[in-house]
C-alpha cells in the first residue's frame, strides 16, 4: 500500500502540471515542464518496477517518458494526460490484487470477510483516511480463520473494531456502538461486537496460564455478519 500512496501523489503532481499547462501557449512542453514530466515518469516507473516487477506493462508504458524520449518538436502537452492515466491504471491494478496470497487460505474454506467486501474496501479512495491497515487486518483475519487460528481471529476482529472509530467521528468503539447516528439495526450489530466480541477477545488476550485449559471452537467467533455490517457502513460513508 505504500507504493499506492506514492503513486497517488505522482498523479496529483501530474494534475498540477496539467492545470499549469492549460494556461501556457503552444502545444509542447517547455524545458522546465518537460524535465518535471520526465521526473514524475522516472519515479512512477521505479515504484512500479519494485511493486510489479521490471517487465510489467505499466512500467513499459512509462519507459519512453522516463528516458526523456520525445518527438521532433519536443514533448506534447497531451503526453501529460496519457502518463497520468497510465499511473492511475497502475493504481487500479494494484488495488485489485489480493494482499495476501490465496495459497495461504486452503481451498474450499470459507473466509471471515467476503471477497466482495474486501474488493470494495480496496477501491476506496485514500483521502481523509488511509485504509491500508484496515484492509490488511481483514486479509490477516481471513488467513487466521481459514487456518483454524480462532484465538487470533477473535484478537484480529477486536483490533479491527479498535482501529475504525475515527471514521465515524468517535473516540472508541463503545462510542460507535452507543452514539453513532446510524440505523437501529446497525447499532444492534455494533453492540454485539462491542459486548460479546470484546469479552471473548479479552479472555484470549489477558487470561493467565492455568492448570487446565480448553481451546475455542468456531462457535466462539460467529461475528462475520456483524463485522460485515460494520465494513459495509465504512464503505458507504467513505465513497
Amino acid at each position: 500500500m505504500a507504493a499506492e500512496h506514492h503513486l497517488l501523489a505522482i498523479v496529483s503532481e501530474y494534475e498540477q502540471l496539467e492545470a499549469q499547462l492549460a494556461y501556457s501557449a503552444g502545444d509542447y512542453l517547455n524545458a522546465a515542464d518537460a524535465a518535471e514530466y520526465q521526473r514524475l515518469a522516472l519515479e512512477a516507473k521505479a515504484l512500479l518496477d519494485s511493486e510489479l516487477g521490471a517487465l510489467n506493462d505499466f512500467s513499459s508504458g512509462l519507459l519512453l517518458a522516463a528516458n526523456g524520449v520525445t518527438g521532433p518538436m519536443g514533448t506534447p502537452k497531451a503526453s501529460v494526460v496519457r502518463m497520468k492515466k497510465l499511473v492511475e491504471g497502475a493504481i487500479n491494478h494494484i488495488r485489485r490484487r489480493p494482499g495476501l496470497v490465496e495459497s495461504q487460505i486452503p481451498a474450499n474454506t470459507p473466509t471471515f470477510v467476503s471477497s466482495s467486501r474486501l474488493a470494495e474496501l480496496r477501491t476506496l479512495p485514500n483521502g481523509k483516511w488511509d485504509f491500508s491497515r484496515l484492509i490488511r487486518l481483514c486479509e490477516e483475519l481471513n488467513v487466521a480463520y481459514a487456518n483454524g487460528c480462532l484465538m487470533a481471529t477473535a484478537m484480529l476482529v477486536r483490533g479491527l473494531t479498535d482501529h475504525v472509530p475515527p471514521i465515524f467521528g468517535c473516540k472508541n468503539f463503545s462510542d460507535v456502538a452507543n452514539n453513532y447516528a446510524g440505523a437501529q439495526s446497525f447499532r444492534g450489530s455494533m453492540k454485539h461486537l462491542d459486548g460479546s466480541l470484546r469479552n471473548i477477545a479479552d479472555a484470549h488476550l489477558h487470561v493467565h496460564i492455568r492448570k487446565s485449559e480448553t481451546l475455542p471452537t468456531p462457535a466462539q467467533v460467529p461475528f462475520q455478519a456483524d463485522l460485515d455490517v460494520l465494513l459495509s457502513e465504512i464503505v458507504r460513508v467513505s465513497k
